[in-house]
């Protein structure tokens, strides 16, 4: 049990910190292609939205830099889980879409995610994971606004 001296935003660090490399693992152990945490976000992202997706979008979305962005979306299309494809009516947008390959890698990693997120809820009642999720969207939301 962490002490409750210790600033939320290092409990939430740390937490955060483990997750991911739990996840990590399991998916480099368990899917078909290894992808970073900020590959598998964005091809999420990617995935979720309904109308074209572009690139810019993606940088300001992740709360990333555009060559970070740049980066990230080359490694998705070598490993063939994206493609871009050039707008026909401005030539300096490309939209971004994820490939069959993609939506099944994409796939086995949201099922590694959810089986590691019921395992580590496991023992929490509902009415714990409502507190959670309450105190954890008012500091989201008052540091949005700062």
């Amino acid at each position: 049990m962490e002490k409750q001296s210790l600033p939320i935003g290092m409990i939430v660090g740390r937490m955060m910190h483990m997750m991911f490399r739990v996840l990590k693992k399991r998916t480099g152990e368990q899917a078909d292609v290894k992808l970073t945490i900020e590959q598998f976000g964005l091809l999420h992202a990617i995935s979720m939205k309904e109308e074209d997706v572009i690139q810019k979008d993606m940088a300001e979305m992740m709360g990333k830099d555009k060559s970070a962005i740049l980066r990230i979306i080359d490694t998705l299309e070598e490993k063939e889980l994206v493609r871009r494809v050039v707008d026909t009516n401005d030539r300096r947008k490309n939209f971004l879409m994820v490939t069959k390959k993609g939506e099944k890698v994409l796939e086995q990693c949201l099922k590694i995610e959810f089986e590691l997120m019921e395992e580590l809820q496991q023992g929490l009642s509902k009415s714990d994971l409502d507190t959670f999720y309450k105190v954890i969207n008012h500091i989201r939301s008052r540091a949005e606004k700062l």
